[in-house]
């Protein structure tokens, strides 16, 4: 099956902050207690993987045997690195639930300094205090805590969304400059008497608002920095290419492999790789889709660019990597390209511009990760949960060599598009 016909290229747009490919389970530092080190970083330029180190000193037990041996990077925006640190034998990276352990805010973040005795690029620790157990429930997963930051401000949010009731839920939520949670009920209109029974399988921020996804049905939207006593949801459906009847079923453990919801440009975009029921491999369509409001607020999503992996594995750039033809797991979306989807496959991260069905990231070295020594028996297989774009700070942004031009943010495609719900919305500038 051909792919949709594309639109004319964009015109190119102004450069943009450097960015880093984090891995998500982050490295520990065994220093000494009593001398804690900040957390620090090495960074590298993608589609290399930058990695994040978690001195012993922010752990719950911060000794040899009990430390955490795979703290886990939650989110990343313009406040700083949410983590999840735990304590022996149990992990930061576990998504299992009621996971034990301590959210961990990194901030403040400095560039390596020789004359300031800095020998590495570091950042501060601040620890969200922990909620008042009882009356205030623990977490119930680390998929359903989000981390989002007022634009133009280092404020900053913490929230879980927890779904119980039949038109109704809880959130629990840490403001900075606050000392403890606030748990606050929640109205869901979009459930008119249904009981929400869809896992979360994420949580994203954009502009201000939280997002909790569902990789099969849609996001739940919420602004905490609107001053309402009543906080509503918002609900937004997912698009689809193809009908339901029609579309290939995809395996239900590892929805991770095919769907992803990111942020990209000022914008919450959808990636789904996607086929009918009878089409080969080949005939797999990669759509990105962007999520924007109306005038009205009612919200809607647009298709911004499609290809096929037949398309893409023909094209010389593909050929030239010696990766197979193979079906990969998506990685990440560019954060400030959304035409540019990475794919993991045969342990190598490769950028694709689906625009141009073209490689453009991609280096002969294999994706370096933290290999799991500890935690489930089984740990999941590679997806967006091991990889997570980050813009970098100011105070980081000249630690890294980035030509003006390599990588550049394109202007909205103006593409089909597919209703949503009628919903309330940001109003969202192209």
């Amino acid at each position: 099956m051909a792919a949709t016909a594309r639109s004319p290229p964009p015109p190119p747009p102004p450069p943009f902050a450097p960015w880093v490919i984090l891995g998500r389970v982050a490295l520990v530092s065994y220093g000494a207690v009593r001398d804690p080190e900040d957390p620090s970083f090495a960074l590298a330029v993608p589609p290399r993987v930058s990695s994040l180190t978690v001195p012993l000193g922010v752990h719950p037990k911060p000794t040899y045997r009990d430390a955490d041996k795979h703290p886990y990077i939650l989110a990343a925006n313009d406040a700083g690195l949410l983590l999840h640190v735990s304590e022996g034998p149990f992990i930061g990276y576990d998504l299992a639930p009621n996971p034990l352990g301590v959210l961990i805010v990194a901030r403040d973040f400095l560039p390596a300094d020789a004359a300031a005795g800095r020998d590495a690029r570091t950042a501060t620790a601040f620890r969200v205090p922990d909620r008042a157990f009882p009356p205030q429930p623990r977490i119930a997963n680390i998929k359903h805590v989000g981390f989002v930051s007022l634009p133009g401000t280092d404020e900053y949010v913490v929230a879980e969304l927890r779904l119980a009731d039949v038109d109704r839920a809880s959130l629990l939520s840490f403001r900075s400059g606050t000392d403890a949670w606030i748990e606050r009920d929640v109205l869901c209109p979009f459930m008119a008497g249904r009981r929400w029974d869809r896992p979360i399988d994420d949580v994203i921020s954009n502009d201000g608002v939280l997002w909790w996804v569902n990789l099969a049905s849609g996001l739940l939207g919420w602004d905490p920095f609107v001053n309402n006593q009543l906080a509503v949801l918002r609900h937004v459906h997912l698009p689809r290419v193809f009908a339901v009847d029609d579309t290939a079923p995809q395996p239900r453990e590892h929805p991770e492999h095919h769907r992803m919801v990111r942020a990209s440009h000022r914008k919450v975009r959808f990636v789904d790789m996607t086929r009918t029921r009878d089409a080969p491999l080949e005939e797999t369509l990669v759509v990105v889709w962007t999520l924007g409001f109306g005038e009205s607020g009612a919200a809607s999503w647009k298709q911004r660019c499609v290809t096929s992996l037949a398309e893409i594995w023909a094209d010389d750039s593909y050929r030239t990597t010696g990766i197979p033809e193979q079906v990969p797991v998506l990685a990440l979306l560019h954060p400030a390209n959304p035409d540019v989807v990475f794919f993991f496959l045969e342990q190598y991260l490769i950028g694709v511009d689906v625009h141009e069905s073209r490689v453009t990231e991609f280096v002969e070295e294999p994706c370096d990760l933290v290999e799991l020594v500890a935690g489930p028996p089984q740990p999941p297989p590679i997806s967006w949960r091991h990889f997570l774009a980050w813009m970098l700070p100011p105070s980081l942004q000249n630690e890294l060599d980035i030509q003006d031009g390599k990588d550049v943010a394109p202007t909205e495609a103006s593409q089909s598009s597919a209703p949503s719900s009628g919903v309330v919305g940001r109003n969202e500038s192209t």
